[in-house]
């Protein structure tokens, strides 16, 4: 049987390791050799050409950041095939619909949960293309 003190001590470091990393969450499909939407500590990681369709995540923005920046790499015919919607969760405000291309910045607000999707539009099979959407 299962110490009552041990569960404890294990929500208890959950709950402290929540508060440290961004909370996220994905769904959706993807193919390719690497993940198409990797949550990280800093930020968002797209890979476009591994992008199948649809893929969102949760994330909840860390303390002390106040923007969202975007940089995208590799072809830029891609990068502008990929819709990135970016919606805050606590009253449904639409904050950034554009691609990949076109995403610089974007003032957040620390504990703001955001719903980041992106879709890949056919076209420039072949090529490939990546952002970071990284904490600042």
């Amino acid at each position: 049987m299962t110490s009552t003190r041990l569960i404890l001590a294990a929500g208890t470091v959950a709950a402290s390791l929540a508060g440290i990393v961004p909370v996220a969450h994905s769904s959706g499909t993807h193919a390719g050799t690497r993940p198409a939407v990797a949550v990280r500590a800093d930020g968002i990681s797209v890979a476009a050409d591994s992008l199948r369709g649809h893929l969102a995540a949760t994330v909840s923005v860390p303390a002390g950041v106040t923007r969202l920046d975007g940089v995208a790499s590799g072809s830029p015919a891609v990068a502008t095939r990929v819709q990135v919607r970016i919606v805050r969760q606590s009253d449904g405000a639409t904050l950034f619909v554009g691609t990949l291309a076109t995403f610089k910045s974007l003032p957040v607000a620390a504990g703001d949960r955001l719903r980041v999707g992106f879709t890949r539009v056919p076209g420039a099979h072949g090529l490939h293309a990546s952002a970071r959407l990284a904490w600042a």
